[in-house]
């Protein structure tokens, strides 16, 4: 048995006593050749004002210095799992990190995204006093050229197929995965593998509800063409730095989003209002049918499973998977 210890502050333990054996959280953060951004994904966790936590990074067959970059944070929290055979996607590395999982509860980080210090703490406090399977926080899309738009916001204060939820956003009941079951391969679906996953648990009637606290960053590598061929890290430096240093962070993000969406609502372009109504119908439609309008989408356009993971893969310059 390890432990780390120190005081205990807000419930939780912020620089307490630690048993490493039984985490309050495990951390999946599955990941492949992008140590550059990685490091500062880890870093976001270590921040965290909950310190009962083990982080568990699974590389997908990684072949750059991803091992060494996690050692060098040198937390007995931290362990790093390469697999021997690469699965292209989220759904391998993620399902394995769940073996190693020992923690209460589990929550995915992407490795390109960061966390603000409290979204642990906010995540926990919400799963615990609502009696939830499962939380999601709401989260900033860095759009590459701006302007950068809310994730997770849903109507009602639950989980609703029409909304895209980030995994980097969600905290969960470990029986949650027991119930529903492991991620699917892209290979079996016409969606990307964590949008069909929390489909599968609401479709199960679990009870799926928002945490109203912006505490995710997500730089998404699918809007950012080449990027693993480029090894681009800039933005998650910029973004990871500036959390740091600006106490009014949040504050600036949700300001400038805020008035983005004001300046845009009030241009008199009276079809994009049209088009984006139709398109809200036609979600809110297929949910109330009991299927996401996302994998309508992405069946009409691709006509086979695994092609929206193939575009990403594309976007991202990497091979398609096999």
């Amino acid at each position: 048995m390890v432990m780390l210890c120190g005081s205990v502050a807000n419930g939780w333990v912020r620089g307490g006593c630690v048993t490493i054996d039984h985490p309050l959280v495990s951390v999946i953060t599955a990941t492949y050749n992008r140590s550059n951004v990685l490091r500062y994904t880890i870093a976001s966790v270590v921040r965290s004002t909950v310190d009962d936590w083990e982080m568990i990074v699974v590389g997908d067959a990684c072949t750059d210095d991803t091992q060494d970059v996690v050692k060098s944070f040198k937390d007995p929290r931290i362990r790093f799992y390469n697999l021997s055979h690469n699965v292209g996607e989220q759904s391998g590395p993620n399902n394995e990190g769940f073996k190693h999982a020992r923690g209460k509860y589990i929550a995915y980080l992407n490795h390109d995204d960061l966390w603000l210090p409290d979204h642990l703490e906010k995540a926990v406090s919400a799963v615990e006093n609502t009696g939830a399977d499962m939380v999601f926080t709401l989260g900033i899309a860095v759009r590459p050229g701006g302007p950068n738009v809310l994730l997770g916001a849903a109507p009602g204060g639950s989980y609703q197929p029409h909304i895209v939820v980030p995994a980097s956003c969600w905290l969960l009941r470990r029986g949650l995965i027991e119930e529903i079951g492991p991620w699917r391969s892209c290979r079996e679906i016409y969606n990307a593998p964590s949008q069909d996953w929390i489909w599968r648990a609401w479709r199960a009637g679990r009870a799926i509800r928002l945490v109203p606290e912006m505490t995710v960053i997500a730089i998404q590598s699918g809007a950012r063409t080449g990027v693993y061929a480029t090894r681009a890290f800039e933005e998650n430096k910029d973004y990871f730095e500036r959390m740091c240093c600006d106490s009014n962070f949040r504050e600036r993000e949700l300001l400038k989003i805020a008035y983005d969406y004001a300046s845009e609502t009030h241009q008199l372009k009276v079809w994009r209002h049209v088009r984006r109504a139709g398109i809200n119908i036609l979600k809110r439609a297929t949910g109330l049918l009991g299927f996401s309008v996302y994998t309508l989408v992405s069946f009409l356009r691709f006509r086979r499973k695994g092609g929206v993971i193939d575009d990403l893969r594309r976007r991202r310059g990497l091979p398609p998977t096999i």
